[in-house]
C-alpha cells in the first residue's frame, strides 16, 4: 500500500485523535437522518392535507378531488401526496431496524473506546 491509501484507510477509521463533540456530532446526525427517513411520508401527507385545508378542497384516501389552485387543477398531485403517507408502512419498519443498528454500534463503539488505554 502506498502512502495514500495508508492515509485514507487512517481517515475512515476511528483513532484516539478523534474528539468525543465531532463523534457525537456525527451519531446525533445519523439519528436526525435515520428519523428523517422514517417520517418521510407522514410530510407529504402533512403538505397535502395543509395545501387542500388552505384552499377549501377535499381530500380523502378514496378518490382525487378537483381542486383548482390559481387555475390549474392539483387535485391529482394532492391525492398522491396524501396516498403517499401509506408509505410509511414501509419505512416506519426500515427506520426501526436501522435505529436498532445505530444503537448497536453506538453501544459497541463506547465500549471499544473505554477499553482502549489511554496515553496521557
Amino acid at each position: 500500500m502506498t502512502e495514500a491509501h495508508v492515509e485514507m484507510v487512517t481517515a475512515m477509521i476511528d483513532f484516539p485523535g478523534w474528539s468525543r463533540h465531532r463523534l457525537a456530532w456525527r451519531y446525533g446526525l445519523a439519528l436526525v437522518a435515520i428519523t428523517f427517513f422514517a417520517f418521510l411520508p407522514l410530510l407529504s401527507l402533512f403538505a397535502a392535507s395543509l395545501v387542500a385545508s388552505a384552499n377549501s378542497c377535499a381530500l380523502d384516501e378514496g378518490n382525487p378531488h378537483p381542486c383548482l389552485i390559481l387555475g390549474s387543477d392539483v387535485g391529482q398531485t394532492l391525492y398522491n401526496m396524501a396516498v403517499g403517507g401509506w408509505l410509511m408502512i414501509f419505512t416506519l419498519p426500515i427506520g426501526a431496524g436501522l435505529f436498532v443498528l445505530w444503537l448497536l454500534v453506538l453501544v459497541v463503539h463506547s465500549w471499544r473506546r473505554r477499553k482502549r488505554p489511554s496515553f496521557d
